[in-house]
């Protein structure tokens, strides 16, 4: 092999958050960052990920919508859809976010070399029968789909995340397995399509510790949306059945069988850090999950890792910011100083369902685990004006704001309601900036807007806080 040169800075992955700390190295003066990345550049985001789901929902949002549009006195007759059409308006524009991504990469002052790396040392990495090295590296190699070890799933055409996005017609019928983000979101645009959809999760749907209330009006949600909700369940075999698939699930009173066209394994994803050698270049791991350190740093003190290869919160703003964090350490390494913690200030989620859920900061559960002593309130949009005429269902909506006794600092918000992924930010920003409760009676907010729940909220949330 022929030895390269010694860069700053080495990112194994283009994808959103290799791409984050490539342009964020420069920036901050790093002369020399390559990037390694193997096949298409964009990231999981615009390619499988965040993009083309969301242009699926999209068309199915507008179905769920003229389905419920009766009962605001609307009525569409012979409402069709082109599902080839669909698929294809979302080629097209994953291809448009494609170039625009990569044009933004080739101009951004590193250098990309589209090839498969692995570590050969703790300083140095092989990329296409050439060795480089580097004073600090970041990998960024993104996720990969997790998959379990279920009896019969070898046995069946099992689809998954990327196989949905070019599937060439919808199914009938469709078991979904998982009440991810991943799981919910495509229960929602099949049963849009008419798709008589099962959804069996082991868990409650939100059991990240959030209020028990909202996984049970997120439930009530998708019921709505004539989807079948199975909790407490798991698949434990799988088999084929005449032209589909027979799932059993196991419950607590016995077993039951599910019969559908097709079986969706939306179960998460897991860091994609196979093939790269990890122990030559010193860095431990179990199985997946890289061993990282409040800097993000692993046990090679000159490698950092960000986004999805983290195998923790997989979410894109996030990879951004972990991207440019990581960046931020490895100039420090070149520099000879010593790194600093990552810390995200306000966590964001959302999950693009109909109505969608969002939520920002801390849950109660969260907060009190922290050792913040926290109040909250409630409103269910159907009693708020804009909710009311909008039609919103009472038993499938809410917005929660939870605040620090004593100081009224707003700590958390979550919601469920139609526009919440973009409601959710008003909550974030005064967060962000360490406001709460009394800031949000001190704003302006026009009447009538779902927006409006924050001052009816905030003023129950400062009396309770004060209290």
């Amino acid at each position: 092999m022929v030895e390269a040169q010694i860069y700053d800075l080495i990112v194994l992955g283009g994808g959103s958050a290799g791409s984050a700390a490539a342009a964020q190295a420069v920036k901050l003066g790093l002369r020399s960052v390559l990037v390694v990345n193997e096949g298409e550049l964009g990231g999981l985001c615009i390619l499988r990920g965040c993009m083309p789901t969301k242009t699926f929902l999209a068309s199915s949002d507008v179905l769920h919508d003229i389905a419920a549009a009766p009962a605001l006195g609307v009525h569409a007759d012979n409402v069709r859809y082109d599902f080839a059409a669909i698929v294809e308006r979302k080629r097209n524009l994953v291809a448009r976010f494609q170039r625009a991504k990569i044009g933004s990469m080739e101009s951004g002052g590193y250098e990309i070399l589209d090839a498969r790396a692995r570590f050969v040392g703790p300083d140095s990495i092989e990329a296409g029968g050439r060795v480089y090295r580097a004073k600090s590296f970041v990998i960024a190699t993104g996720s990969r789909l997790s998959v379990p070890p279920i009896p019969g799933l070898d046995t069946i055409d099992y689809l998954h995340s990327d196989a949905l996005l070019e599937l060439e017609r919808p199914p009938r019928s469709l078991i979904v397995h998982g009440g991810g983000a991943v799981g919910l979101e495509f229960a929602c645009f099949f049963a849009g399509l008419g798709a008589k959809v099962t959804l069996v999760n082991r868990s409650p749907l939100l059991n990240r510790g959030e209020d028990p209330i909202l996984s049970e009006q997120l439930a009530n949600a998708l019921g709505h949306l004539g989807i079948r909700v199975v909790l407490g369940a798991d698949v434990v075999r799988l088999e084929p059945s005449g032209d589909g698939v027979r799932a059993t699930i196991g419950l607590p009173g016995g077993n039951e069988h599910l019969e559908a066209e097709r079986y969706l394994l939306a179960l998460g994803r897991e860091a994609n850090v196979e093939g790269l050698d990890l122990a030559a270049a010193g860095i431990r791991h179990a199985r997946s999950k890289l061993q990282l350190d409040a800097n993000l740093r692993t046990t090679n003190g000159i490698v950092f890792a960000a986004g999805d290869a983290t195998d923790e919160r997989q979410i894109l703003h996030t990879g951004n910011m972990e991207g440019r964090h990581a960046a931020h350490n490895a100039v420090r390494i070149v520099a000879g100083t010593r790194p600093e913690p990552w810390v995200e200030k306000v966590p964001l989620f959302a999950i693009f369902t109909h109505p969608p859920y969002a939520e920002a900061g801390l849950t109660e559960t969260s907060a009190r685990n922290q050792g913040i002593d926290v109040v909250s309130v409630r409103k269910n949009f159907a009693n708020q004006g804009r909710g009311i005429v909008m039609g919103v269902q009472p038993e499938a909506s809410s917005a929660k704001l939870i605040g620090e006794r004593g100081s009224g600092r707003l700590v958390g918000a979550q919601f469920l309601c139609p526009r919440a992924d973009d409601l959710v930010h008003v909550a974030s920003t005064v967060m962000h900036f360490g406001g709460g409760a009394a800031d949000l009676v001190a704003m302006p907010w026009y009447h009538p807007t779902l927006s409006e729940v924050f001052v009816e909220l905030g003023r129950e949330l400062l009396a309770k806080c004060l209290s």
